[in-house]
């Protein structure tokens, strides 16, 4: 036998679910007198966050019949032609002249031309691939249109697709982020048919581990020896921590190896942009990413540190992840498990954090957001203060 309590939850055996009775005035618009959803968690946790969810929706759905049903006991005083224009919209879902929302496609021209600017073009690709997709289960429709069943539509389908959790929920983010900003930008009220959508338990993702001491020592040698573009950049970012980016994106204007104290400037380019507001920084330049870049500055031809994989109009970051990440698991076979090129981030971190290093210096080098408001006032570390650190991670 099943168990009910206060938070609308039941227990079926090991599965919780969500049920609440109908209140009486509105069960002829139901199916029955109760409502009841399987939640897929045995976990009560889970369970009862959902049950506030779907308790808040139902809540909304039931108050929303509440206002028809008073409409509909005023249509009696009226002939056909005074009834409400909002009444009609109702009983008609194919009339569209009621409503000044744009249709999905519409809203994600508008989206890309005022958010994309400046971004590289996957972002509109992203984009363009979620309209897509929501297009193909529920039609391209006005964008108040959108109701709760039509997200859980699209998130079964792309489930049947066999897409993960994560790449589900970028879609249904990028629909959302598309709404919200169109309805911002024509003033109407905002639609949450693609808010809190169920995509199932948290499942624990692969993390990304450190490339450990011995092996970024094993993988500087080789780059040493292959002595090439590739093997450059893989050496550049060993001992800095750079992103992939970051680093493909580099001139020689942003190289300053002859200074006093070495350094690169990490700063927006029109072929590549930078992820955060603290990513624009100044990064000392030591140990083999000195050599990589002395090695790069000297083969350039052209400004492009590295024209292999940038050019002044795009920077090709996938391929060359692909390719270069590849080159790094063929060296670490049974060494150094789910190791990528943006490891090395990890790595820059704990090298430093076992050197003592205090954390606001070490985001300073990586470019990570600074905690605290004191740490916004000033000019921040000069440079000689983060080569010290630096240093002693490579002595």
């Amino acid at each position: 036998m099943g168990h009910q309590n206060a938070q609308y939850l039941k227990l079926k055996g090991a599965t919780y679910y969500f049920t609440r009775r109908v209140p009486k005035r509105l069960q002829r618009h139901c199916s029955g007198d109760r409502i009841e959803v399987c939640l897929h968690t045995s976990s009560r946790h889970h369970a009862a966050r959902q049950s506030i969810v779907l308790s808040s929706q139902l809540e909304d759905q039931w108050n929303l019949l509440r206002k028809r049903d008073m409409h509909r006991s005023l249509w009696r005083y009226f002939d056909e032609q005074s009834i409400p224009l909002i009444e009609v919209t109702e009983r008609s879902p194919k009339t569209t002249a009621a409503t000044i929302a744009p249709h999905l496609s519409e809203a994600v021209e508008t989206y890309v031309s005022m958010k994309g600017a400046g971004r590289p073009k996957i972002f509109a690709a992203g984009v363009h691939r979620s309209l897509r997709y929501l297009v193909e289960i529920a039609g391209d429709k006005p964008i108040d249109a959108y109701v709760r069943t039509d997200a859980n539509a699209l998130r079964d389908h792309l489930r049947g697709r066999g897409l993960s959790s994560q790449t589900i929920k970028r879609n249904l983010s990028n629909l959302r982020a598309i709404m919200n900003f169109v309805f911002k930008e024509l003033g109407l009220e905002p639609n949450f048919a693609f808010s809190g959508v169920y995509l199932g338990e948290d499942v624990a993702t692969v993390k990304r581990k450190p490339v450990a001491t011995k092996d970024i020592q094993t993988l500087q040698a080789l780059c040493r020896q292959t002595d090439d573009e590739p093997r450059w950049i893989i050496a550049l970012l060993s001992d800095t921590g750079l992103r992939l980016s970051e680093a493909l994106g580099l001139t020689k204007e942003d190289v300053h190896l002859t200074a006093t104290t070495p350094y690169i400037d990490i700063r927006p380019r029109p072929w590549r942009r930078l992820k955060t507001r603290s990513s624009k920084r100044q990064v000392p330049v030591v140990g083999h990413a000195l050599w990589a870049l002395q090695q790069a500055c000297e083969a350039a031809q052209g400004p492009l540190i590295f024209p292999k994989y940038c050019t002044p109009t795009t920077c090709k970051a996938n391929s060359a992840s692909a390719a270069l990440n590849k080159w790094l698991s063929s060296r670490l076979q049974g060494s150094s498990d789910h190791v990528v090129l943006h490891s090395f981030r990890h790595s820059l971190r704990d090298r430093l954090r076992a050197v003592e290093c205090p954390p606001d210096i070490i985001d300073s080098i990586g470019g990570w957001g600074k905690s605290g408001v004191g740490e916004g006032y000033g000019d921040g570390h000069k440079i000689e203060i983060l080569h010290k650190w630096m240093t002693r991670i490579v002595a």
